[in-house]
């Protein structure tokens, strides 16, 4: 009779973890599905736009994203950015771990944007409350699949005629962002190195009084390293900005640069 209990138990587990494991595959789908409706929704829309008034340029981007764990649930986020003539943003938040590796983290950050378009001095203030939530997949020892949903509140300093103005306007902004990851250890550097590749997308869309517009596109191609706790990434990014106003969109061809660095405080 014990055995028989034990056996039973046994293929409860298997058939509970079997559940467990298509019910994650089939939310994963779903992310894949919605995310790829974005993606096309977001390529229609820069089609549109992409009239003779869309502008090309060349970017340089620049960040550090640190986390720093202080418990089993608890981390604190910060990270920094710099994007010559175009912004700098400086975002802090705290994160709470759920099962399953999901983390749900909500914070503030602070931008400088430009003025206008003859000068492109990043004297524009936005204070921004915002909140994610990710949600990632294992697809194997070396692949992962990464879903983020951001939700930004921009609260936007005023501009009228290239100029300040008096008080601020308000933005809801949200976005979606599908990162496909998988880690190359065939390679070989040695010295606890493990160097990666990456590709992603996300779609931001704005909506305010005046209606619900695509605001960016950004679909990124990279290679990075990791070692121990610091990782080092290089991509390109295709930043499509829809401005909007009668002003010309752009078209970013941007060179990332990002330094990632988890500190952990948990102790032994």
């Amino acid at each position: 009779m014990a055995g028989l209990g034990s056996a039973a138990l046994g293929s409860a587990g298997l058939m509970l973890a079997g559940s467990m494991f298509c019910g994650l595959m089939f939310c994963g789908l779903m992310f894949c599905g919605l995310m790829f409706c974005g993606v096309a929704r977001a390529q229609e829309g820069a089609e549109e736009a992409a009239t003779p008034d869309t502008v090309s340029q060349g970017q340089v981007w620049l960040g550090y994203l640190t986390q720093t764990r202080l418990s089993e649930e608890l981390s604190l986020w910060n990270d920094a950015h710099f994007v010559p003539e175009a912004f700098y943003i400086l975002r802090t938040g705290v994160s709470v771990h759920l099962p399953e590796r999901v983390v749900v983290t909500a914070g503030y950050a602070f931008l400088g944007l430009p003025v206008g378009t003859v000068t492109r001095d990043l004297d524009r203030r936005e204070h921004r409350p915002w909140a994610q939530l990710v949600y990632p997949l294992r697809l194997g020892d070396e692949w992962g699949l990464s879903n983020r949903l951001r939700y930004d509140a921009r609260i936007q300093r005023n501009v009228e005629d290239g100029e300040i103005a008096p008080g601020y306007g308000f933005v809801n902004r949200g976005r979606w962002m599908l990162t496909l990851r998988r880690e190359l250890p065939e390679l070989g550097f040695g010295d606890g190195i493990v160097p990666y590749a990456s590709v992603g997308n996300e779609v931001l869309v704005a909506w305010d009084g005046e209606g619900t517009r695509l605001d960016q596109n950004r679909i990124t191609a990279g290679l990075g390293a990791t070692r121990r706790s610091v990782a080092l990434q290089v991509s390109y990014m295709n930043r499509f900005v829809q401005v909007g106003s009668g002003r010309p969109s752009v078209m970013n061809h941007t060179l990332v640069v990002w330094v990632f660095h988890e500190f952990d405080l948990r102790g032994d």
